[in-house]
């Protein structure tokens, strides 16, 4: 596996980063990017489409979606062993110019990461309360 610290950062970019305003990005992080997003895709069995269609809003009701996205934080380490995401160790990733923002998208959401639900379901409320808050600022690899 490509190395953990890395990984963090290029997921920290894909957090703070969306619409018109999406980085571009090193030849090496995109194949980290690449890497983790086929990781995902093999475990989960995720369409193409499904990913895609999150950026317009359309976050279709799948499992294999919402396992997706929580397979991203998983393989970048933001995730204890019983499946708790952390939040501040994600906020703390982003660069600083972005720390307001992601750090108030995340508030508004992180609420919906209750303990009551499976971590996938979780994953995909965050993602999609994300979006729903900040729609020009959500990306999703």
């Amino acid at each position: 596996m490509y190395v953990a610290s890395l990984f963090i950062l290029v997921l920290s970019v894909s957090f703070t980063y969306g619409g018109n305003e999406k980085p571009v990005l090193g030849e090496e992080i995109q194949e980290i990017i690449q890497h983790i997003h086929n990781e995902c895709v093999g475990k989960t069995g995720v369409a193409e489409e499904d990913i895609t269609n999150c950026e317009n809003g359309i976050f279709k009701e799948d499992k294999k979606l919402k396992c997706y996205m929580f397979c991203l934080l998983e393989e970048g380490n933001l995730v204890d062993d019983v499946g708790v995401v952390d939040y501040d160790m994600l906020v703390s990733l982003i660069p600083e110019e972005y720390n307001v923002r992601v750090t108030n998208m995340l508030n508004a959401c992180k609420h919906l990461d209750s303990s009551n639900k499976d971590k996938c379901q979780k994953a995909f409320d965050v993602h999609k309360c994300s979006y729903e808050k900040d729609p020009n600022f959500y990306f999703l690899f």
